[in-house]
């Protein structure tokens, strides 16, 4: 049977787990938003635009980082020397 490595991570560690998962409501909150910055822009309701384009580039700054810390930490780490 295959052997799990000793500093690899299992795919049904939790940390992990949540981590993608508010990455992922993350990108969803920030197409909501940018959805909403367009309306009001095209109301021109333009504080209220400016509100949700903020919100959206925070949540979709934030969404880049889970998925960046949840793909470092998923990745295999090798203390291997090459001869």
């Amino acid at each position: 049977m295959a052997e799990i490595a000793e500093g690899a991570p299992r795919s049904d560690d939790p940390f992990h787990e949540t981590v993608a998962t508010t990455g992922l409501f993350l990108i969803f909150t920030a197409i909501i938003s940018v959805a909403f910055a367009l309306a009001s822009w095209g109301l021109s309701e333009s504080v209220i635009a400016m509100f949700a384009g903020a919100v959206a580039l925070v949540s979709f700054a934030a969404s880049i980082l889970c998925f960046t810390t949840q793909a470092t930490e998923a990745a295999p780490q090798t203390n291997e020397a090459s001869a």
